[in-house]
């Protein structure tokens, strides 16, 4: 297929791929509506119907997304066109561009995707990429990944016009971008290498400039930020005393973060992609307990629940159960008020308001459910009561220790 008189190599390039396209116009539909389909289910379009299984995306999907999902859709489909008309020429003149760009093209078009993206099935969270602080990079990636895509489509391209034209010669010689050996730098192996690897480091990038790695969730909605970092419905967190020879995460330190479980059950919220908003979202309780009503309690009103639960402090209780409650709050720390990290104050010799308050929620849920939950569950509702009325000193506390400035 030859270009018209006068025309450039670029042009002659150009005019030959919309022929063929034109031509394989069945080839080229399908394969596009499979890779919309493809890039729709990883950009959190849709999920697989029945199981529900897909990406949830944590960020609005503007006019900008749907045009980069448009035209990686039909470049991809441009390609896959291309590549079958270069299989049926068996083209001698295949270099790196031919499999090395389909496959750089490919992955490229689908790394921004990732921008903080939470995969699901069967109606429950199995992991979160975090990966809300490259957020404002995305754009960046996107550019890096059309770019890549075009290159391989540009050389693929070639690599089939040349084969096509065989009285033709394409140009190995461009102005603007040239190499000292003359050849064409989209034709130079060593350059597209070099493509290729940076391609996939914007992939790595998107995996490890999160912070803190994969975020795992089980069935049940519990999120694992980094290992001994869990919260859920019925988990959350706070610093607690070293145990004997037990070692601090921050020198110095004379408590450590621990998970909890809990007699409360909270609705997690949707990860956002920022572990602090979602500590913030998760660790600070909101709503009515199951028990709340029976109380008088709501974390909705900390101040109310405040004074009632200072009142529970005066609850009498049998010899065995006072030593329950002795054990129970002997190792509770008043964290932010009275105390330190350095030097933590255990609730017993503490005579503020907070300290009375979780000294009263213990005394009234070994009355009232004693028998039902054990020492640790009433230790971590009273946590999460203390990251009620400490919501910032608390999730800025389990950050400290994850790292997380």
């Amino acid at each position: 297929m030859e270009g018209k008189a006068g025309e450039s190599e670029f042009g002659k390039v150009f005019s030959n791929t919309g022929k063929l396209v034109k031509a394989n116009l069945k080839t080229f539909a399908v394969s596009a509506v499979l890779f919309f389909a493809l890039y729709s289910f990883l950009y959190g379009l849709w999920l697989l119907p029945v199981v529900n299984f897909g990406f949830t995306r944590m960020s609005a999907v503007g006019l900008v997304d749907i045009a980069y999902l448009l035209a990686i859709t039909i470049m991809s489909g441009t390609l896959l066109t291309l590549m079958r008309q270069k299989i049926k020429l068996a083209s001698s003149t295949s270099k790196l561009g031919g499999i090395g760009g389909t496959f750089a093209g490919f992955v490229a078009a689908a790394c921004p995707v990732c921008q903080g993206i939470t995969l699901a099935a069967l109606g429950s969270t199995v992991a979160f990429i975090p990966l809300g602080a490259l957020s404002s990079f995305v754009w960046l990636m996107q550019l890096v990944a059309l770019f890549v895509l075009w290159i391989a489509v540009y050389m693929t391209s070639v690599s089939v016009y040349k084969s096509n034209c065989v009285t033709c010669d394409v140009e190995q010689k461009v102005k603007t971008f040239s190499v000292p050996s003359g050849s064409h730098l989209l034709d130079n192996n060593k350059f597209f290498a070099s493509l290729v690897v940076v391609t996939i480091l914007v992939v790595a990038n998107q995996f490890l400039l999160s912070g803190s790695g994969l975020v795992t969730a089980s069935s049940g909605g519990t999120i694992t930020l980094a290992e001994g970092f869990n919260y859920g419905p019925k988990l959350t967190l706070k610093p607690m005393p070293l145990a004997v020879s037990e070692q601090p995460n921050i020198a110095g330190y004379k408590s450590i973060v621990k998970t909890l479980p809990t007699i409360s059950e909270l609705e997690m919220a949707p990860p956002t992609g920022d572990v602090v908003q979602d500590l913030i979202n998760n660790i600070v309780p909101k709503g009515t307990p199951w028990y709340g009503q029976e109380a008088g309690v709501s974390f909705d009103d900390p101040v109310k629940a405040l004074d009632l639960w200072g009142r529970a402090d005066s609850v009498k209780l049998s010899p065995e159960q006072e030593e329950r409650w002795n054990r129970i709050t002997g190792s509770f720390t008043c964290d932010f008020c009275c105390g330190s990290p350095q030097n933590p104050t255990i609730i017993t010799r503490c005579g503020c308001a907070h300290a009375g308050a979780a000294k009263g929620i213990a005394r009234w849920f070994i009355q009232n459910y004693g028998d039902k939950y054990s020492d640790e569950e009433i230790y971590g509702e009273m946590s999460r009561w203390f990251a009620s009325w400490y919501p910032g000193p608390m999730v800025k506390r389990i950050a400290q220790e994850m790292g997380i400035n």
